[in-house]
């Protein structure tokens, strides 16, 4: 059977488990191992780039889909790069930073707020180019990049997912340890693609 949609993962997940009474229950052990996944996998195909990002205060709230900052750059010239503190050092640093100027340091606060706070707060309006992690689009609302380049991934997700109503399947150990190969393979495959890009970028800076 194909794994190429939504629906064709429920099918391979109910063909895997054996079962006829779990319909209702799939598509949650599904979003469980998405859950799960945003936790864990960290990939360049994650990556996205806003370059006229604004800051205008204190706190600015991030895009939706934000899951992890990577870098945040001001347009000025010359450009200032964002230092990333905790929420805890940017509070102790802010006692000593007061009034308003150009941001040089930043936090995220997590939650449902999912804002971004910098100091110092900015005394006008700055654009900003931000790089950041996105939340792996949920498979509920099409399909999208994990399942189409890995499906096996989503496939041993959902089954690991599926444990409390296996009750200690004999199965689970196998697809845990399937499911733990995919991601560490998927883990290597990342660094290798950003090991690659990292050279690309330093040869063509010498070359040139």
């Amino acid at each position: 059977m194909a794994l190429s949609t939504y629906d064709d993962l429920k099918a391979v997940v109910a063909d895997y488990l054996d079962r006829t009474d779990l319909t209702d229950q799939i598509p949650d052990f599904i979003t469980m191992a998405e859950a799960s996944f945003n936790r864990v996998i960290r990939q360049p195909d994650m990556i996205t780039k806003n370059d006229s990002f604004s800051i205008a205060g204190r706190y600015t709230t991030l895009p939706t889909d934000t899951l992890e900052i990577v870098r945040i750059v001001l347009d000025l010239q010359p450009v200032i790069v964002l230092e990333y503190m905790t929420p805890e050092e940017l509070s102790e640093r802010r006692v000593s930073m007061t009034g308003t100027g150009k941001p040089y340091y930043f936090t995220t606060i997590g939650g449902s707020a999912n804002q971004l706070e910098v100091l110092r707060s900015p005394d006008q309006t700055y654009t900003a180019s931000i790089i950041y992690y996105t939340r792996i689009p949920a498979l509920a609302d099409g399909t999208n990049w994990l399942l189409t380049n890995h499906p096996d991934i989503y496939l041993f997700g959902a089954l690991v997912e599926a444990e409390p109503y296996l009750k200690n399947d004999d199965r689970m150990p196998m697809w845990t340890s399937r499911l733990d190969k995919a991601l560490n393979d998927l883990r290597l495959q990342g660094q290798r693609e950003r090991h690659t890009a990292s050279s690309l970028r330093m040869r063509s800076v010498a070359l040139g």
